[in-house]
C-alpha cells in the first residue's frame, strides 16, 4: 500500500507540470504557419487544375473559361494538355505574348483588394509551387488539364 500510495504521490506532483507542457505544446503547434506540403497536407497539389475548376454552370472558373476573359488569347483545349507546362509552348521568355512567369504572377497579384488568388488563397506562393526540403528549390506544380 505504501508503494500504491507514492506512485499516486508523483503522479499528483507531476500531473501539473505534464499539463503545462502539453499547453505549451498545443500552443507553439497553433502558432505554427501554414506552409502548404512542409507544415499541413498540400490540398493542391496539381497546382492550377485544382483551383481552377468548373463549380457549376456559371461558375467556370477551368483555364478556357478564364482565358475567354483575355483579349485575342486563342483556344487551349487541344494543345494544352498539362498545365502550366504546355503553357510554355506560347508564353516563353522573349515573346510576343510574354514570359509565362511574368504574365501569371501579374495576374495573380495585381489588384490584391479584388483579386480573388489574393482574397481566397491568401496569395500563398506555395499553392503553385513546390519547395524541396532537400535542396531548398522551388519548382511550378503541373497537372492534366481538367477540360
Amino acid at each position: 500500500m505504501k508503494h500504491f500510495n507514492k506512485v499516486i504521490l508523483v503522479y499528483v506532483l507531476l500531473m501539473p507540470f505534464v499539463m503545462v507542457i502539453l499547453f505549451a505544446g498545443a500552443l507553439w503547434a497553433a502558432d505554427i504557419t501554414p506552409l502548404a506540403g512542409i507544415t499541413v497536407d498540400d490540398q493542391h497539389p496539381n497546382g492550377c487544375v485544382d483551383c481552377h475548376v468548373k463549380v457549376n454552370d456559371e461558375k467556370d472558373y477551368r483555364i478556357p473559361a478564364e482565358l475567354k476573359h483575355v483579349e485575342k488569347h486563342p483556344p487551349i483545349e487541344k494543345i494544352v494538355k498539362i498545365v502550366p507546362n504546355d503553357c510554355l509552348k506560347c508564353h516563353k521568355e522573349g515573346t510576343k505574348p510574354g514570359a509565362f512567369n511574368q504574365v501569371i504572377h501579374k495576374v495573380h497579384f495585381s489588384n490584391p483588394k479584388e483579386n480573388h488568388f489574393v482574397a481566397h488563397y491568401n496569395g500563398d506562393c506555395l499553392n503553385c509551387h513546390t519547395l524541396n526540403m532537400n535542396t531548398y528549390k522551388m519548382s511550378v506544380k503541373s497537372g492534366p488539364a481538367n477540360w
